[in-house]
Parts: C-alpha cells; sequence; structure tokens
C-alpha cells in the first residue's frame, strides 16, 4: 500500500465568528486504500463525513525530532467532498461552523411542530384519504363534488384528480363546505360532471383540531397551546 500525495490550499483566516476554510487534495491511484478498500471508494461511501482535520506547525533542529514542540495553524472537520477517478477533494471548515446550528433546538409556540402525516404525526394518509365525484356547477376554483362531511372538514387538504381533463392534478383546499371544495389555485380546465378525485383533510395545527373527532390525535400533539402570542409576551 502506498501513501496518497497531499496538496492543500492557503488556509484562509478571519477576525471574528466567520468561519475559516482550507481546501485539501489526496491525489491517489488504485494502490491507495484504506482498511482493503481504494481510498476512493472509501470517500464516497462516506468515510470521510465529520472527518476531523488538524495542521500543525511543527519545529525541530532535525526532521526526524519533534521535541521542540509545535502550533496548532488550523483545525476543523470536512464538510464537503469531491471524488474523481483519481482525486479526492476535501472542503474543510474550523469548529466555528458549529455556531451555525439553529438554536434553540426546540420552538415553543402554541401551532403544533409536527407536518400531518409524518412520522411525527402518526396518523396515516391513506387512513384519511376518501374518494369522490365531481358534480354539476363546478368551476376551475370551485368543484361541486358528492362529498358530505361538515363545513371545514378539508381546509387546508388536498384534492387530487384521478380522471378527466384534471387528471394527475393536485391542488390544496382552501375551504370546504358541505359539497364544494375551493381550490387555493385554478385548475388547468373546469371539471366535467362524474370526474373522480381523491380528498384527504387538513390541520390548522392547533390542539382543537388534533383534538377534535376529525383526528383525535391529541397524544402526538406537539405544540404548546398556553405559549401567549408575540404581541402579548410583554
Amino acid at each position: 500500500m502506498t501513501d496518497p500525495l497531499i496538496k492543500r490550499g492557503s488556509i484562509r483566516s478571519v477576525i471574528g465568528v466567520q468561519v475559516d476554510s482550507l481546501d485539501i487534495t489526496l491525489m491517489v491511484n488504485s494502490d491507495v486504500q484504506v482498511l482493503g478498500v481504494p481510498l476512493t471508494q472509501f470517500a464516497k461511501d462516506g468515510g470521510f463525513d465529520g472527518a476531523r482535520v488538524e495542521v500543525d506547525r511543527y519545529f525541530s533542529r532535525s526532521w526526524q525530532s519533534t521535541a521542540c514542540g509545535s502550533v496548532n495553524l488550523f483545525t476543523g472537520r470536512v464538510s464537503e467532498l469531491a471524488v474523481t477517478g483519481t482525486e479526492v477533494q476535501m472542503s474543510v471548515k474550523s469548529d466555528l461552523e458549529l455556531l451555525n446550528i439553529k438554536m434553540p433546538r426546540n420552538l415553543y409556540m402554541a401551532q403544533c411542530k409536527h407536518t400531518l402525516y409524518d412520522a411525527g404525526c402518526g396518523l396515516s394518509a391513506a387512513a384519511f384519504t376518501v374518494t369522490g365525484n365531481t358534480t354539476l356547477g363546478s368551476s376551475r376554483t370551485s368543484i361541486s363534488c358528492n362529498l358530505a362531511q361538515p363545513a371545514g372538514y378539508f381546509d387546508l387538504g388536498t384534492v387530487k384528480f384521478t380522471s378527466g381533463q384534471n387528471q394527475g392534478i393536485t391542488r390544496t383546499v382552501k375551504a370546504y363546505t358541505t359539497g364544494v371544495l375551493k381550490a387555493s389555485f385554478p385548475l388547468p380546465y373546469a371539471p366535467a360532471a362524474g370526474d373522480l378525485f381523491e380528498a384527504k383533510p387538513g390541520c390548522d395545527k392547533l390542539y382543537a383540531t388534533c383534538n377534535s373527532a376529525k383526528f383525535d390525535n391529541a397524544s402526538n400533539f406537539r405544540g404548546f397551546e398556553f405559549i401567549p402570542s408575540p404581541e402579548l409576551t410583554y
């Protein structure tokens, strides 16, 4: 096994909290391996993800001794990686990059943090999907249909056409009254009577909606209903 040739760019250091950076290129051939794997393949498989890079300057009376000590010039983590047939190009950023993490980790607000039907919400989109057909009087923005759910049931939900000229088109439901879906944006064509569609209810992320008979999912609610609005904080 041979060692890779290493070429590094200049270290960019700035005053303040801007992130220092360093570019490194590893020039390799098929003999350069890590744990029995060619280095280029090792890099593609994520072997350098989050790897730390340290650049030190040593002082010595001879190259065989480091007794005089060293000075650290740069320390950071691999942030970006590009692999070609004979090179592994790394972009390394200093540990100051960790200051870019958004804080606080959790935002406290009245609305739920989950997205409807995601893993945190726990509800199944398929279980809430209903099929229907359009009736006479539909337009590109107002869909007359045979749905009998109470007003507001499909607010902020979606409607997807499965037949007719609008087949495959999905629109967000701006408002729903029994038998009429109001689309947020116009459809390409006015639906003809008998066109089929699938509709799913939406959620305004409030506790009352999550705890209603429609969803009955209060145990997975991830909001804080008693958090005051910004206008009332002070």
